[in-house]
């Protein structure tokens, strides 16, 4: 007895067409499953999802990072929704007395002259008022109750207790502005 000559051509096709029917079936079975992309729970306490836990990886300081969490749910989801944190309830704040303001301290009118640096020494020219005579001052002296803080190259900056006062070398044309 013979058994029939079979075409291996025709033998390769229908081997293939019947692989592409079997993964047709499987990707409309997978079509209708439906995926879960609500949002992992956190675990109680620790501040990590419970994936996060048996994972062993070290991850870079301040990246909260999951992978195993972005993995788990398909990123391009017609239903999938934005991350809403949740809301945690806020503790009523305690009423707050303001504390009352000190007495604000009158600047004396300033008047600077000029600022010299030799070698690593800087001082300023400083005065009170145009007909006072004026002293060389380095950082850290005190003129009037108010220190010497900084030396810039146009101005020097003095402190007396919160107050701060800014006295310029070459003060606006405009006589409207006021001058320390």
């Amino acid at each position: 007895m013979t058994l029939p000559r079979t075409n291996p051509a025709l033998l390769g096709y229908s081997s293939i067409a019947a692989s592409l029917a079997i993964l047709g079936l499987f990707n409309l079975v997978l079509s209708r499953t439906p995926v879960d992309i609500s949002p992992t729970e956190i675990a109680n306490g620790t501040g990590k999802s419970p994936s996060a836990e048996g994972a062993s990886g070290v991850q870079p300081a301040g990246v909260d990072l999951d992978l195993q969490d972005i993995l788990s749910r398909p990123v391009f989801s017609p239903t999938r929704r934005e991350f809403e944190p949740a809301i945690a309830p806020m503790a009523p704040q305690p009423e707050t007395i303001a504390a009352t303001p000190p007495a604000a301290i009158s600047i004396p009118a300033f008047h600077l002259t000029g600022v010299r640096k030799i070698g690593a020494d800087v001082s300023a020219l400083l005065s009170v008022g145009a007909e006072g005579p004026p002293d060389w001052l380095p950082i850290g002296a005190t003129l009037e109750g108010w220190t010497l803080e900084r030396i810039d190259i146009d101005s020097v900056a003095l402190r007396s207790a919160d107050q701060l006062t800014i006295v310029d070398l070459y003060p606006p044309e405009n006589p409207n502005v006021p001058q320390n």
